[in-house]
């Protein structure tokens, strides 16, 4: 079951990167009538480390009890939301570009965005694949628990 759960993410983005690249194209060859977003025509993959610092608390609560730490983003979701302290993005100009303010809405299955908001897994060093809209939307195919 394990094996068809990530074959099944795999050919979602595969199939999202095809989407990017004919996009792209069509916006490269005058069709689009538009400007492609930012940092380019297709849409990269990200791969996002971090921590996940609370579980359904806000940026301005964690904050105002751990003025130390930085690069904190609010990831929402309809069934409530994280802070995660991001390390390192693999696109990282896109990722500043768009991420301002840092609160992002996130479209996620149940099941990988309650792997992010697991307690067993609050601190722990996790890695996010996912696209990136320029509506600041982030779509979350899998979160992998690296420690």
């Amino acid at each position: 079951m394990a094996a068809f759960s990530k074959m099944l993410k795999t050919g979602m983005v595969v199939a999202l990167l095809l989407t990017g690249v004919a996009t792209g194209a069509r916006g490269q060859s005058g069709g689009g009538g538009g400007m492609t977003g930012v940092g380019g025509g297709g849409r990269q993959v990200l791969r996002i480390t971090g921590k996940v610092v609370c579980v359904n608390c806000s940026l301005d609560e964690v904050h105002k009890a751990q003025p130390n730490l930085g690069r904190l983003y609010q990831f929402t979701h309809r069934d409530g939301q994280a802070v995660v302290e991001v390390n390192m993005v693999n696109d990282s100009v896109r990722w500043s570009t768009l991420t301002w303010p840092p609160q992002l809405w996130v479209r996620a299955e149940d099941e990988v965005f309650q792997r992010l908001i697991a307690e067993k897994n609050l601190s722990k060093e996790i890695e996010i694949t996912g696209l990136l809209s320029n509506s600041r939307t982030l779509d979350m195919f899998d979160v992998a628990v690296r420690g």
